[in-house]
């Protein structure tokens, strides 16, 4: 009997050791090398193609020449002096653009190169703020790297949140938070909800001495107009004028501070649909006004993300959860997605709390358009590798929703090129198509000026001195899509949320 138990145990360990070791070698065997930025050209030429001037919401049909990944002249295509070897683009009937923005995305994943790099350069996304995610600060700043000198594809990382602040317990954490911070290029300190009022206002007065941009969400015991006079630099997500601008809101905040000091915690969600149908109904059109006129004053921007108050709506729509470009998604993250879902719609699964959620939605967007007419800088933002929230492609989506809340096209195209580049000042090189400027473009089949979805139908990107044809475009897409197919990959990934 010992021996036969004795056998048994042999076996099993041997089983135990074999699959760990396969799991090892899978998980450690490397992947394929993500897509590389095509070949380099010195000299190109967009002949004869409609260039879309966003400021002037106007078309003009004329050529470009680009030397060395700048526009060097702006004009007609026989007054030229074109070099030889030059690579001719024929633009006739086609739409430049300038490369797009994400102001709001999150690098979540150590294998960003392979699966959400791609993404965004194949939907004509050039540039992201990254607002935080999983992968190493330290790690983004050589994909940074690798990106400007053109070994490896992805969207230029203009802004790295370099510390994510959810909560601060001291004077000293926080004056380790401003002395901890990278200080480079454009990176940044984002804040989260929980942060007690005394402790936020010190960051930001620390942050100003070193020129250091704060910014994120507002911390929830603490007024926007408060923040915006104290420089917290953009506000965002669309509930901001919601939480912000009804009856009940000083006393919510109340009801935050005392939650996050520990002294008190009636149980369950503060923004329940009870809640949030008090902040539909009882807007108040005066705070409003206040809080928009006091961000135009300050010049505090706001990115409304709504594609994250999108999920919350349509949680429960088929057609919405079975988006085609979930094959772009890996397993993991679809699972979560999916979980996110639920939960939402078990928030409160009721008839009147689906409408709630919806009211909600449509709310946000109306006021994102009141507050855009009132003067307030719009950023196009995604909140991308949020649920439902796809890299890349996203940022079409996102735009969409700013026409609905009121823009018109060029304006809401103005929040995805102009408004990001001022922002970082940065328009001396980007934002729009003119001389002087890095020739970051997008080739459109039709006319985004009459209809924003436009956006989508993509036939060329031009990033500097790099031409990604729509069959180059497509391969890259297949490559994620085969990528999400691989087993070793999607292990990999399994370990990385496991050990999270």
């Amino acid at each position: 009997m010992k021996h036969l138990l004795k056998k048994s145990i042999i076996g099993v360990v041997a089983v135990l050791l074999t699959a760990t070791f396969i799991f090892y070698i899978l998980v450690t065997i490397p992947l394929p090398e993500p897509p590389k930025p095509n070949k380099s050209l010195t000299d190109i030429v967009i002949k004869n193609t409609n260039i879309v001037d966003i400021e002037s919401d106007s078309i003009y049909e004329q050529s470009l020449l680009i030397k060395n990944g700048v526009i060097i002249e702006i004009g007609d295509y026989e007054a030229f002096q074109v070099p030889k070897n030059t690579y001719i683009i024929d633009g006739k009937g086609k739409y430049a653009i300038p490369g797009l923005w994400d102001m709001h995305a999150h690098v979540n994943s150590i294998l960003a190169p392979h699966f959400s790099f791609p993404l965004y350069i194949s939907n004509g996304v050039t540039h992201i703020r990254d607002m935080g995610g999983h992968a190493e600060f330290t790690l983004k700043k050589e994909w940074r790297a690798q990106i400007e000198a053109n070994t490896l594809l992805g969207p230029r990382l203009e802004g790295i949140g370099s510390t994510f602040v959810s909560n601060l317990t001291s004077v000293e954490h926080t004056n380790a938070i401003i002395n901890s911070f990278s200080g480079e290029m454009n990176d940044f300190v984002k804040t989260y909800n929980g942060i007690l009022p005394k402790y936020y206002f010190q960051l930001l007065d620390e942050a100003e001495k070193k020129s250091i941009s704060i910014l994120g969400h507002r911390p929830r015991a603490v007024s926007a107009i408060e923040a915006s006079k104290a420089g917290h630099k953009s506000f965002e997500h669309a509930r901001l004028f919601l939480f912000e601008c009804y009856s009940g809101s000083e006393e919510l905040r109340a009801k935050y501070l005392t939650r996050y000091k520990g002294e008190f915690n009636e149980g369950g969600a503060l923004d329940n649909t009870t809640a949030l149908r008090d902040m539909i109904d009882n807007h108040s059109e005066s705070m409003f006004e206040d809080l928009v006129n006091e961000m135009v004053k300050n010049n505090t921007w706001f990115c409304p993300t709504h594609l994250t108050r999108k999920m919350d709506a349509y949680a429960d729509n088929e057609a919405y959860l079975n988006d085609p470009r979930l094959k772009y998604i890996n397993a993991i993250e679809r699972r979560n997605w999916i979980g996110d879902t639920k939960g939402m719609i078990n928030m409160d699964p009721t008839p009147e709390g689906r409408k709630t959620y919806m009211d909600f939605y449509k709310k946000g967007l109306e006021l994102t358009g009141k507050a855009h007419k009132a003067g307030v800088k719009i950023l196009a933002g995604t909140d991308a590798n949020d649920t439902f929230c796809f890299p890349g492609f996203s940022i079409h989506d996102e735009l969409l929703e700013l026409v609905k809340a009121g823009l018109k096209p060029s304006e809401a195209l103005k929040s995805a090129t102009i408004h990001p580049a001022s922002y970082f000042n940065l328009s001396h090189k980007y934002g729009t198509l003119e001389i002087g400027k890095v020739a970051d473009i997008i080739i459109l089949e039709k006319n985004p000026l009459s209809n924003i979805a436009n956006t989508k139908k993509i036939n060329m990107i031009i990033d500097g001195r790099h031409v990604y044809s729509r069959s180059n475009l497509d391969e890259i897409l297949t490559f994620v899509e085969l990528m999400n197919g691989n087993t070793r990959a999607t292990l990999r990934l399994f370990w990385i949320d496991f050990m999270d």
